[in-house]
């Protein structure tokens, strides 16, 4: 009896210690880069609701500090941060380092060899250097050896330079995302939507899209129990599937109705790509087309055997996360936020080279006298307020500094109402709705500024 006492006694002490020791390891501080990213923004509250400790690399921490206060904020420069010592003073005290800065398309000042070359590279070097032997990057499906794309290649000589350390790296190489607020995501439903739904060629490149909530879930797994030396994860879903047919599931998703495909001829989706390139709208890129084009499918079976994880395929995931009236809104809205911006723009610019070359000038300057404004005042009034007009029309196109011009397009249209109204009372009962248009381009504009800040902040 004693000796059995003993031995439960001496088991429950195991147990007692192997319990302090799942606790300690469950809740570590993890280093998070990309924090403000789609899949950095997903993990972040998924790893504090697990207990860790984050500390979320940013480039303006105080746009987070009051989302996160729990959060350890600290400002990076990714295109700049590329020598190790820049990152030792943030490791302090860090159990685990996860790498999630991405980008699909380069801007200015974003670059592919920066954002995903050089500055991980510097992160991991400095982590191998403090001791840290947990390092998660997230690189991408077809950042292998059969590489071509700039975007695959800077994701590949970051993958190959962590292999190298002498550390426990695992590199997660995920296929398309899908998930409320991906840019894929966003562009797929956006294109299941409309009335006819376009695909690319024949709609026949294979691709093995995962839900982020899947992806968080393995994330998650790993953390608790991490594999020993190097790994290398695909992440995909357990179910291949054709580009028309992902088009069809996010329109099932959407609730909206059957329709028909819309065979775009890859050259021609080529010569819109290589447009896009410049006009940056959405992630359709000649680097992006190229990606899907390859083809995008990978094994799931390793990392189920891993992490315990069954990945779901597309279809599932989605039905398991129904689409909302918002979701519905946003698919519908997303082709006309650029459109809306056009137009506007033009307006703005026709409405100056009409007024300063097409309109009679005589009659311009019967209008001008009216209110008050003739002599020398009245060819300045009109020519600055055509040119004030045109400016305004080019910045709206390229979307610079939109919140002021926003304003200044406001405020010139209110004045105007105002002058006219006052001096010009008739033209509010014009056929052709010389004041009243404004009404409904006052409104068109502020949606307009909506669209474009939340565009901006994504």
């Amino acid at each position: 009896m004693g000796n059995g006492s003993s031995l439960l006694n001496e088991r429950l002490r195991q147990l007692s210690i192997f319990s302090t020791f799942a606790v300690k390891c469950k809740k570590m501080q993890i280093l998070l880069t990309g924090a403000s990213g789609f899949i950095g923004q997903h993990l972040l509250p998924t790893l504090l609701a697990e207990g860790h400790q984050v500390v979320g690399c940013v480039r303006q921490p105080e746009r987070w500090q009051t989302r996160f206060p729990e959060v350890k904020w600290i400002s990076c420069d990714y295109a700049k941060d590329h020598n190790p010592q820049v990152w030792l003073p943030r490791l302090l005290n860090i159990d685990v380092v996860i790498n999630a800065v991405g980008i699909i398309r380069e801007r200015r000042g974003q670059r592919f060899d920066d954002l995903h070359t050089h500055a991980p590279i510097a992160l991991f070097q400095a982590a191998e250097q403090a001791g840290i032997r947990k390092i998660l990057q997230i690189s991408a499906l077809g950042a292998d050896e059969n590489a071509k794309s700039t975007y695959h290649l800077s994701k590949r000589a970051a993958d190959e330079a962590l292999l190298a350390l002498n550390v426990d790296a695992v590199i997660l190489y995920p296929s398309i995302v899908i998930g409320r607020g991906g840019g894929s995501t966003t562009l797929f439903s956006a294109m299941a939507a409309l009335p006819l739904m376009p695909v690319i060629g024949q709609g026949d490149q294979c691709i093995q899209p995962i839900h982020i909530d899947d992806f968080k879930t393995c994330v998650l797994a790993l953390l608790r129990n991490w594999p020993c030396g190097e790994q290398r994860l695909e992440l995909v879903g357990t179910q291949a599937v054709t580009f028309l047919q992902l088009m069809v599931l996010m329109r099932t998703w959407l609730g909206i109705r059957p329709t028909a495909a819309w065979p775009i001829p890859i050259p021609v989706m080529k010569l819109l790509a290589k447009i896009n390139d410049w006009l940056g709208l959405g992630p359709l890129t000649s680097e992006s087309l190229g990606m899907l084009l390859r083809g995008n499918c990978g094994e799931p079976a390793p990392v189920t055997a891993i992490t315990g994880i069954k990945l779901r395929t597309v279809e599932t995931s989605l039905r398991d996360n129904p689409a909302t009236t918002a979701d519905r809104w946003h698919a519908r809205l997303f082709f006309l936020r650029p459109l809306l911006r056009l137009s506007i723009g033009l307006l703005w610019i026709f409405t100056g080279i009409v007024s300063a070359f097409i309109y009679p000038v005589e009659e311009s300057y019967k209008l001008l006298a009216a209110t008050g404004i003739s002599g020398i005042w009245a060819p300045i009034m009109l020519y600055s307020a055509a040119a004030l007009d045109c400016a305004l029309g080019i910045a709206t196109l390229v979307a610079y500094r939109i919140r002021a011009v926003v304003g200044v397009q406001l405020l010139l249209m209110v004045s105007y109402m105002a002058i006219i109204s006052w001096t010009l009372p008739e033209f509010w009962i014009h056929p052709f709705g010389a004041v009243t248009k404004n009404l409904p381009l006052i409104v068109a504009t502020l949606i307009m500024l909506v669209f474009e800040e939340n565009n901006g902040k994504r």
